[in-house]
């Protein structure tokens, strides 16, 4: 039994249609999934950077009436050496910040991701601070660079370590 030249074409075609949809919906799915992927990354980055920006603040901004209070909201956004340095010499700089009447008002000025995958991220930040004290009651302007490496712990980004740079 043979198939009618039409009836050859007609599978051919329908063949090649079937191809044609397969190669189709393998594609739109590849595009969701990378469209997906992007839209993680992009969350991810905002987060880091909003949670560094906010550790930034809260590192530059301080006053000697509620120092405990100030250091607590960057212990409470830290982790791993940084946390237990930042903690390990929180008594000698208290002393010295009530002694003086310290205060320091931050302001973000820039922030940037520098790296970031799921799990950890560098971001740098620019912040100016007005700092005063019973030396400079009318306070000085100071301008810090700090580069902040943060870590992902339980969908929260926590800094491991900062440094001034610049």
């Amino acid at each position: 039994m043979t198939l009618s030249n039409s009836k050859r074409g007609t599978l051919i075609l329908a063949w090649a249609l079937s191809v044609l949809l397969v190669v189709a919906l393998a594609a739109a799915t590849l595009s969701i999934v990378a469209l997906h992927r992007q839209s993680e990354d992009k969350t991810q980055r905002e987060g880091a950077m909003k949670a560094a920006r906010q550790l930034a603040l809260d590192f530059t901004t301080y006053d000697y009436k509620t120092w405990d209070a100030d250091t607590k909201r960057v212990l409470d956004d830290s982790t791993g050496q940084f946390k237990q340095e930042f903690q390990a010499g929180l008594n000698v700089v208290k002393a010295e910040v009530q002694t003086n009447k310290a205060t320091s008002r931050g302001d973000v000025k820039e922030a940037a991701v520098v790296s970031n995958d799921k799990d950890s991220a560098q971001v740098l930040v620019i912040v100016d601070a007005v700092v005063t004290n019973t030396a400079s009651v009318q306070g000085v302007q100071r301008r810090y660079r700090i580069k902040l490496d943060l870590v992902r712990e339980q969908d929260r980004w926590l800094t491991a370590d900062l440094q001034a740079v610049g």
